[in-house]
């Protein structure tokens, strides 16, 4: 069989859309952490912060203000790297796979960058200076309430909204603590049914005004690192999103198939979060 351009062509489209939407489904924290995009001609990102200056003083009718406060300019500078993975597809694979070889290639490949951006993003949950919970601890809405009291009892207010994370196994014991509370630590109203439990834990409805996100790239186990903070903690960095390519491998007899993205997830305000390290230990009842 002869490839031609328009066997590339066709390829390249399979490949690119089925990538993408593995890519995007894949790696949660691109869609929760602030994304900032490298402009053309930028090789880094300045972020600039000003501090909160002075108080505000009594004044007296008639009398000149003479009280002022400077503004103070800290900032950070975040540069992107890249990364990337390619997969070989033989001609005697292509022929043999029921499934068309490009939409499999770009599942695999979509697949691949996606955990690696998320993990890369879930690595810095652990960075946090201040944290809550403990190994071997199950996860509590008493957690997760002290998590939120902390950010907004700061001396500098954590603005909203708040996002919380963590591994699907430690939602179990939240669950158990919304659907049969005891009569002294009920949390929830009655009117909380157990139908809403599902779309509930995907996020679509809050606890403590936070929405709740499961993210399986997560390490599980008996000490597993989630994060309470706000958006603007942590920064998505984006030179260019990811970007496949196909081209023909003649010595291997097949097509290479890759993707490389460049970016970086980068703390950006320390104190906009706290590290929740918890048991996500794989349940049995």
């Amino acid at each position: 069989m002869t490839t031609i351009a328009t066997d590339l062509a066709a390829g390249q489209i399979a490949m690119v859309a089925k990538a993408r939407y593995t890519y995007e489904r894949v790696a949660v924290c691109t869609n929760i952490f602030t994304k900032m995009t490298l402009e053309p001609g930028e090789v880094s990102k300045y972020i600039p912060k000003f501090a909160s200056g002075g108080a505000a003083v009594d004044l007296i009718d008639g009398v000149d203000m003479t009280n002022e406060t400077d503004l103070t300019i800290t900032g950070t500078t975040h540069t992107t790297d890249e990364a990337g993975c390619k997969v070989i597809i033989t001609r005697k694979l292509r022929n043999q796979l029921k499934e068309d070889a490009y939409t499999a290639a770009g599942k695999v490949i979509g697949n691949m960058m996606g955990r690696k951006i998320d993990t890369d993003g879930i690595n810095l949950f652990s960075g946090f200076s201040n944290s809550l919970g403990a190994a071997s601890t199950t996860l509590t809405l008493g957690l997760i309430a002290a998590a939120v009291a902390q950010l907004e009892g700061q001396s500098e207010p954590v603005p909203k909204p708040y996002v919380f994370m963590a591994h699907p196994h430690a939602f179990v014991a939240l669950v158990d603590q919304i659907t049969t509370p005891a009569a002294s630590t009920a949390a929830f109203p009655d009117s909380l049914s157990l139908s809403l439990l599902k779309d509930y834990w995907a996020g679509t409805e809050k606890v403590y005004g936070v929405p709740l996100f499961k993210d399986g790239n997560i390490a599980a186990g008996s000490a597993s690192y989630g994060a309470m903070f706000a958006p603007e903690a942590l920064i998505y960095l984006v030179g260019w999103e990811p970007d496949t390519w196909l081209e023909v491998d003649g010595s291997k007899r097949g097509w290479e198939i890759g993707i490389v993205a460049d970016y970086n997830m980068v703390e950006e305000d320390d104190g906009y979060g706290r590290a929740m390290l918890m048991d996500a230990v794989a349940p049995t009842s």
